[in-house]
C-alpha cells in the first residue's frame, strides 16, 4: 500500500488535469483504491507491469491502468488546456482557417437562401399586411381601387388601380393604362406617392395598374421564382388588355421589375397583345449574376463567384438577343425608353446601357422620326428616388404622349388650329 501511495504522490500533474481526471474517472480511481487496500501484491505487480501484460477486468476496462496513465488518458480525451503558448503553426492555421470557415458558411447560406435575398416581400416590416387608407395614406388627388385576380395554378394576385380623382360622378373610361412592375421589395402601396406625381401630369383618362406577384403584399404566399413571377405578370397583362380593351397599355418596370418586363415581353407574342405599345425600364438589372459581381466587385472575395450558382438568372440581355421575330419585345424595342439614375448606388448604369445597346438590333427598321426610343440619365437621382426629380416627370410625360397620343388632349380655354376648345 505504501508503494502505491508513494507512486500516486510522486505523479506531478496540473490542477486542471487533476480535476478532469477526478471527474472523468471516479469509478476507475475507486477500483484502484479498493485493490490497493486489500494488500494484494498481485494488484501492485499488475499495475506496474507492461500494458500488454496487465489483466483485463469485466467490471472496469481501465482497472489495470496505472494512476499516471489514467490522468494522462483523461487529459487527452478532454483536450486539457495547457499553459504553454500556441505554436506558430497553430496560430497560422487559426488566422487562415477561421476566415475561410466563415466565408464558406456565409456562401452556403447565401446559396441556400438566395430566393429570400432576391425576393424580399417581407421588407419593410408589415409590408404583407398593409391596408390602404389605414396603414398607408392615400395621396391627395388620387382615387384608388383594390383588385384581385387569379393567376395560374390557383395563385391569388392582389393589386391596386389608381387614377386621378375626378370631380365628376363617373370617371371617364381609361384610354391609357400603365402596368407597373415593382422592384424586389415592398408592396404597390409604397409606390403611391410616385403614382400620384406621374398621374398629376397626365389626363384623367390615364390609370396605373400595380399588382403584387406571389409572396408580395396580399398575394398568395407561394415561394417566388423566375418562372412563377413571369406567370403572374402574364396573368396581369392579360387582365389589363382584357378588362380595358380600348386602352393603350404601357409596361413600366423599376429595378428588378424592369428586368422582368423585358423577359416577359420576350416570351409573349405581339399578336396576342396588340394594345401593348410602350416599354419603360428604370434602373434595370442586366442579370442576377452581373448584380452579384456588382455588389461584390472584389475578386478575392468568394461571393464574387456565386453568380454561377443562382437559380433565377433574370438575364435581360440574353432575353433581348434571343427574342423571337414575332415576340412582343421586338415590337416594343422600337419604342423602349431606358431611365437611369445618375448616382444609382445599387445598379450600375452600365447595366442599363448594355440593355439599350443589345436592343439596337431589335429596333432596326421602322420609321426613325416617329420612334420615341431613347436612353435618359436623370441627373442627381438615386436608385429609388428618380421620380422626385423634375426631369423624370418631364421624360415620362413626353414618352406617354408619344406612344399613346391623346385624343384631343386639350383643356377648356386652349386653342386648336385657331378654334377655342370649351
Amino acid at each position: 500500500m505504501s508503494s502505491l501511495t508513494r507512486t500516486i504522490r510522486d505523479v506531478r500533474v496540473t490542477p486542471a488535469q487533476s480535476r478532469l481526471a477526478a471527474t472523468s474517472h471516479v469509478a476507475l480511481k475507486y477500483q484502484i483504491y479498493k485493490h490497493s487496500c486489500r494488500g494484494s501484491a498481485k494488484t501492485h505487480v499488475a499495475q506496474n507491469a507492461p500494458l500488454d501484460q496487465r489483466p483485463f477486468s469485466r467490471k472496469s476496462r481501465f482497472t489495470s491502468l496505472g494512476t499516471e496513465q489514467v490522468i494522462q488518458l483523461g487529459g487527452f480525451l478532454a483536450f486539457t488546456p495547457s499553459s504553454e503558448p500556441p505554436t506558430l503553426a497553430l496560430a497560422v492555421a487559426a488566422a487562415i482557417g477561421l476566415p475561410i470557415a466563415l466565408w464558406v458558411y456565409k456562401c452556403i447560406m447565401m446559396v441556400i437562401f438566395q430566393r429570400r435575398i432576391i425576393y424580399m416581400g417581407y421588407v419593410p416590416p408589415n409590408a404583407r399586411n398593409e391596408q390602404i387608407g389605414v396603414d398607408v395614406d392615400v395621396p391627395k388627388g388620387l382615387s384608388w381601387e383594390e383588385i384581385t385576380l387569379r393567376g395560374e395554378g390557383r395563385i391569388r394576385l392582389a393589386g391596386i388601380l389608381v387614377r386621378n380623382a375626378s370631380g365628376a360622378t363617373e370617371a371617364p373610361p381609361l384610354k391609357t393604362l400603365i402596368v407597373y412592375l415593382q422592384g424586389n421589395a415592398g408592396s404597390p402601396l409604397g409606390r403611391l406617392p410616385k403614382f400620384q406625381k406621374l398621374l398629376s401630369s397626365l389626363p384623367s383618362d390615364t390609370g396605373i395598374l400595380a399588382v403584387a406577384p406571389r409572396s408580395y403584399w396580399k398575394s398568395s404566399r407561394r415561394g417566388a421564382t423566375e418562372q412563377g413571377l413571369l406567370s403572374d405578370y402574364t396573368s396581369v397583362l392579360s387582365y389589363a388588355t382584357g378588362q380595358y380593351p380600348s386602352a393603350k397599355v404601357i409596361l413600366y418596370g423599376h429595378s428588378l421589375g424592369g428586368t422582368i418586363a423585358i423577359c416577359l415581353a420576350a416570351r409573349l407574342s405581339a399578336a396576342e397583345y396588340p394594345s401593348v405599345c410602350g416599354l419603360v425600364v428604370e434602373n434595370p438589372f442586366a442579370s442576377i449574376p452581373d448584380m452579384v459581381k456588382a455588389l461584390y466587385p472584389q475578386k478575392w472575395l468568394p461571393y464574387h463567384y456565386l453568380g454561377a450558382l443562382v437559380l433565377d438568372r433574370w438575364d435581360a440581355v440574353q432575353a433581348i438577343e434571343t427574342a423571337r421575330p414575332d415576340s412582343l419585345l421586338r415590337k416594343l424595342s422600337k419604342n423602349m425608353m431606358v431611365l437611369l439614375s445618375e448616382h444609382d448606388e445599387l445598379v450600375p448604369n452600365s447595366m442599363g446601357q448594355a440593355i439599350f445597346k443589345a436592343s439596337e438590333k431589335l429596333a432596326e427598321g421602322g420609321e426613325e422620326g416617329s420612334r420615341p426610343r431613347r436612353m435618359v440619365f436623370v441627373k442627381g437621382a438615386l436608385h429609388e428616388h428618380a421620380w422626385i426629380k423634375p426631369s423624370w416627370l418631364t421624360e415620362m410625360r413626353r414618352y406617354v404622349d408619344s406612344v399613346a397620343p391623346p385624343q384631343r388632349r386639350l383643356t377648356p380655354g386652349s386653342f386648336d388650329k385657331g378654334y377655342l376648345i370649351v
